[in-house]
């Protein structure tokens, strides 16, 4: 006999002695059993947010019922500015399913509260990541937020504390975990297959001008507000953050894709790909749920004009330094000059190189000591082993596994502190310092500048919003 959410809540009240768990700050999270599928709702119908969907539209386990963005949109695609909007979505969701029946809304508000609604994915700007995953997570839904996981590190430090309250499934949309040849290169590494390893380096696009981004093809010009937002969906759109004077549009960082490159709704390129690379780094070093305990050396250079526009340096390079002495070197580089996107691993037995690149395979270089490993049978009975998803699933798949009570590759504190050790390098850009310690139990600054960096571990929420 199944059980509705309903009678569910009110015998957990019973129990409680009449004190309904909404009262306790939150709507537990519903479990559904195998012959139960979850309804998803999609918060942000941009070019992740479609990429997530069609694997999670294929997913027989899953529903997709509702789709949201600040941007209607039409059926045939993405308009001037590179949004698509919920109508295209909208259309690409019935046609799969063959049938109408996918609502659309602009407001997130209405799908976190909906209580239908199972699961969330959010593929909205980062700006926006902590408010509506906290939300959802106290309504009861289980989230998926694709990475970076937040603009600020306190905003991180909150998402870990509801995640673990609420019990919900959390994925952080980090592709990079569910590839077996990450989860090997992690394995050789911790398991001591490479001997001793005590440097990495992690090489990751530059900034506003890489080949991901396109900057320089943006305007920074100032100018009116596009008709294809209406000021309901415009003041959305910016949401918490800061508003330009007179209210401005400008292409360069409010198109889609580069809200990256301004310090009010994104980090730039370091924790956009740090995400995967740095978070390789920490897995195998064994320090993905802590973190570094300094950054040193940081350098950056090559910036554009005008800086209060474009945040981040288009160069970089820092060193992440960790409490048993380790480093991760991470350094940028330029795609249209060749250089491979990669992560190297230097240890006393040889080097491992493993290189993920968009949208092509994923490559693992090992020394010739390990160039017969075999990733089922050369790992030892006593030795770790990483999180694989079920059956080959994709990392979207791997989030819905969790939902009916398996593990997931990245939680929300492996997330946070991924996308932590990141924003340590934007902290240093933004305070123009080359090294700060960190205490990663406390999560704040020690030593010089600690005082102005940890001003920094907040973001603001403006315009009647708060976390």
């Amino acid at each position: 006999m199944k059980t509705s959410r309903r009678a569910f809540l009110a015998s957990s009240a019973s129990l409680l002695g009449g004190c309904s768990l909404f009262n306790i700050g939150y709507t537990p999270a519903r479990r559904p059993v195998a012959s139960e599928r979850i309804s998803l709702g999609v918060i942000g119908c941009g070019g992740m947010g479609w990429w997530n969907t069609k694997i999670l539209l294929a997913d027989p386990r899953v529903q997709v019922t509702v789709v949201c963005d600040v941007v209607a949109g039409n059926a045939q695609g993405r308009n001037e500015g590179g949004f698509y909007g919920y109508e295209w979505f909208r259309a690409q969701v019935d046609k799969y399913y063959d049938k109408p029946g996918c609502r659309v809304t602009p407001d997130w508000r209405e799908v976190v509260a909906d209580p239908t609604i199972d699961a969330v994915l959010i593929a909205t700007s980062d700006h926006w990541h902590a408010k509506i995953a906290k939300e959802a997570m106290l309504k009861g839904k289980h989230v998926y937020c694709q990475k970076p996981l937040t603009l600020g590190i306190n905003e991180g430090r909150e998402l870990v504390r509801v995640a673990k309250m609420t019990g919900v499934t959390f994925q952080v949309g980090n592709q990079g975990r569910s590839e077996s040849v990450k989860r090997v290169a992690a394995e050789i590494v911790r398991n001591g297959y490479l001997g001793e390893c005590r440097t990495a380096c992690v090489r990751i696009p530059g900034g506003p001008d890489c080949a991901y981004v396109g900057q320089r093809a943006k305007s920074t010009a100032r100018g009116k507000v596009p008709e294809f937002f209406t000021p309901e969906g415009w003041k959305m759109y910016l949401g918490p953050s800061q508003h330009w004077e007179n209210d401005a549009y400008i292409p360069a960082i409010h198109d889609a894709r580069v809200w990256r490159c301004n310090y009010r709704t994104g980090n730039g390129i370091t924790p956009d790909f740090g995400a995967h690379d740095v978070d390789t780094v920490q897995w195998a070093f064994g320090f993905d749920r802590s973190g570094p305990v300094a950054i040193e050396n940081a350098k950056f250079s090559d910036w554009f004009e005008p800086r209060e526009v474009l945040s981040w340096a288009n160069t970089f390079s820092f060193d992440l330094v960790y409490a048993d002495g380790r480093r991760c070197h991470v350094k940028s580089y330029d795609p249209k000059h060749g250089e491979p996107r990669s992560v190297t691993f230097n240890g006393s037995v040889g080097t491992l190189v493993e290189g993920l690149y968009s949208g092509q395979p994923v490559k693992l270089q090992l020394p010739p000591a390990l160039k017969k490993w075999r990733e089922k049978t050369d790992l030892k009975g006593s030795d770790i082993r990483f999180h694989a998803p079920k059956d080959g699933h994709p990392h979207e798949q791997d989030f819905i596994d969790g939902i009916y009570g398996g593990a997931t590759a990245t939680d929300c504190e492996i997330g946070h502190r991924t996308t932590s050790a990141c924003l340590l390098a934007t902290i240093c850009q933004r305070l123009g310092v080359s090294r700060l310690e960190w205490d990663p139990v406390n999560e704040v600054f020690t030593g010089a500048h600690a005082a102005e960096a940890n001003k920094l571990l907040d973001v603001p929420y403006l315009n009647g919003w708060s976390l």
